[in-house]
């Protein structure tokens, strides 16, 4: 089991990431959109501001001038002279946001500013390998961005070749010599924002946080919501979905009240399907059906499912064996005072307890009344020879019991041989439950022939093409009428 829902254990695959974004693909949808309109409004609304540069040579001034003077002294001076440049032009970028520079350019050009906010405005940087400094300014006005620059420029020369180099008034020639060798000018377009860097970013942001929604959706999502989070968890095939929909809470299985309905022929699909997937098996012809928890539809399928076979032409009979909480007679309209618990106890007939409905191939075994406990009249030999006595008689035959969390009685019922149907409500089944069903099925090696679906909302059905049936005949028999109609056409 390698699903999203176990990466605890084995770790997050890039196909569980592709899992996540195809089933949270709104979210992380929404998460991109979401960024790029934060990313564009800040880059569009925000004031643009203009950078100027001007630039400055450091160079050493030699002392070596002098008559007498050795070519070798020259050069080793000169040598000597580059190291100590290098030593303190990596100090120019900080010095240059000191008070020293900076006060005389703010009193200078008038600014109406404090030091600290002017040198938030100003960078200095010494590009590698070279002698050069670069001084840029940042401003929302180009013409006062230049000015700055300049001025900055003028006071950084200053500092360097003469003022810090004075001690009481006797002025010292400095070693270091700053020359401007290009003035800064009023840049024509913005520096910031730059919209087309912003954008790219934001898109390639809001695809990393996207997929990050969407798995951290997934990973937070506890419970079933389609296919794929069942087959991270089991192996056995899911057979069919039955879509959300009103009709299938009607005292009247969809089959029999709208049997040209969608709802219809997708309890035709999920019949054939199962009829493919029963082993050629003693009792495979005894199809136990039950869910993880409560409220999950299997009353629904097992009804729907029996009458779908018995439509077929099939010998079914449908065994309400839930009889901690019995369903089926109320499912279908049908007295169930006396029922299963009645037969088994010999306290009735089959003939007495075993009601026909619908058609004369189609009977119905409700759960009676609770008299005792009803695991061990479940696992009693009276109900073993009961199971054994209808798998002859019928073509097929269907318990309907408790759901795993309440009582272990399909697996009961499943482990000397009949098939075991589970049924997954999405949106209600809990993944962590539906596991630990899985899990104790494992356990008993009792592998399930399917799992349908209940819930499914409309638009995610699995198939675009259904059959259309006309009115009943009268021979449990329906008149093709059209095929191949599309989901829309179908909701028209």
């Amino acid at each position: 089991m390698n699903g999203i829902g176990q990466v605890q254990n084995d770790g997050i695959t890039l196909l569980d990431l592709l899992k996540a974004v195809k089933k949270h693909a709104i979210t992380a949808v929404i998460t991109l959109v979401a960024i790029l309109v934060a990313v564009a409004a800040f880059t569009f609304l925000s004031t643009p501001k203009y950078t100027a540069t001007s630039e400055l040579l450091a160079t050493y001034r030699s002392s070596s001038g002098a008559a007498g003077s050795g070519t070798s002294s020259v050069a080793g001076e000169l040598s000597s002279g580059a190291s100590y440049i290098n030593s303190q032009i990596q100090t120019y970028p900080q010095l240059v946001k000191t008070e020293s520079v900076l006060q005389p350019v703010i009193d200078d050009l008038g600014l109406k500013t404090t030091v600290k906010e002017l040198a938030a405005t100003v960078t200095a940087s010494n590009p590698s390998d070279t002698m050069l400094v670069d001084i840029s300014v940042e401003n929302v006005d180009p013409k006062v961005a230049s000015s700055i620059a300049n001025a900055v420029a003028e006071s950084l020369k200053k500092q360097v070749t003469s003022t810090i180099y004075s001690d009481e008034g006797d002025k010292i020639v400095s070693p270091v010599n700053l020359a401007v060798v290009q003035q800064a000018y009023a840049p024509a377009t913005p520096s910031s924002p730059n919209a087309k860097l912003n954008l790219a970013v934001g898109i390639v942001g809001g695809v990393i946080l996207g997929v990050i929604a969407a798995l951290i959706k997934d990973l937070m999502d506890t419970r079933v919501r389609q296919d794929s989070d069942i087959a991270a968890i089991t192996d056995a095939p899911v057979l069919g979905s039955l879509t959300r929909n009103d009709s299938f809470g009607e005292s009247t299985p969809v089959i029999i009240a709208h049997p040209a309905s969608r709802e219809a022929e997708e309890v035709r699909r999920l019949r054939t399907n199962l009829s493919f997937v029963l082993p050629d098996e003693h009792l495979a012809n005894v199809i136990v059906v039950t869910s993880t928890g409560p409220s999950e539809g299997k009353t629904t399928v097992s009804v729907n499912l029996a009458t779908a076979f018995a439509e077929s032409g099939h010998k079914v009979l449908l065994i309400d064996a839930d009889v901690r909480n019995p369903s089926v007679s109320k499912k279908i309209g049908i007295e169930g005072t006396v029922g299963l618990t009645h037969l088994i106890t010999n306290q009735v007939s089959s003939r007495d307890s075993i009601q026909r409905y619908w058609k004369p191939n189609f009977h119905v075994l409700p759960a009676g009344k609770q008299s005792m406990n009803p695991s061990i009249l479940l696992n009693s030999r009276a109900m073993k020879a009961l199971v054994e006595q209808v798998a002859e008689s019928y073509d097929y035959v269907f318990v309907d019991t408790a759901p795993m969390q309440v009582s272990n009685d399909a697996a009961i019922f499943a482990k000397d041989g009949p098939s075991l149907l589970l049924v997954a409500g999405l949106g209600a089944t809990e993944k962590k439950l539906f596991r630990q069903t899985v899990s104790e099925l494992d356990t008993l090696d009792i592998h399930p022939v399917g799992v349908a679906t209940n819930y499914t909302e409309p638009e995610k059905s699995h198939s675009n093409t259904y059959y259309y049936y006309g009115e009943d005949n009268g021979k449990g028999n329906y008149k093709h009428k059209r095929q191949g109609k599309t989901a829309d056409e179908t909701q028209k």
